[in-house]
């Protein structure tokens, strides 16, 4: 199969599975706000949403599973679980671990807050190396960012 048939195939699975990528994201969303504006217990709110993720996290190897499958390398197979697993450990930074220290106070020092956009920085740049070496291992691989352009095109 080549670049642009794995593409297509991907994109037929983001058009499939977008209802239920909305009825993790929306709930989220609402929380995350909820979280924000409420004065519950910081650790309760914070639980649910990590809960809510949680059950989200079986979307990201659902999906991890499916771009294996398109390609026979094992290297390449390994840096996509790796940049799946990056893109679920961004979606817990920015849904529960920044609302958590928001809520908290915890962003008031400089310290926190460097050590959250350093975090946040690492990760996308460790996911543009990881592109970088699978578009050289198997060039018919579609990366990450390509098939989260097919996410946003129909």
């Amino acid at each position: 199969m080549n670049k642009q048939e794995r593409l297509h195939s991907v994109k037929q699975m983001n058009i499939r599975w977008m209802l239920l990528r909305l009825a993790f994201a929306l709930p989220t969303g609402f929380l995350v706000y909820y979280f924000l504006q409420s004065q519950g217990h910081p650790m309760i709110m914070a639980a649910f949403l990590l809960s809510l993720t949680s059950a989200a996290s079986i979307l990201f190897m659902r999906e991890a599973d499916f771009v294996k499958a398109l390609t026979a390398h094992n290297q390449a197979r390994k840096m996509i679980g790796i940049q799946y697993q990056l893109d679920y450990l961004f979606v817990i930074m920015m849904a529960v671990i920044f609302p958590l220290m928001m809520r908290l106070n915890i962003l008031t020092s400089l310290i926190p807050f460097i050590l959250f956009i350093s975090g946040g920085i690492l990760i996308l740049f460790t996911q543009h190396k990881l592109d970088q070496q699978l578009s050289w291992m198997d060039s018919e691989q579609p990366t990450r960012r390509e098939i989260q352009r097919t996410r946003f095109m129909w």
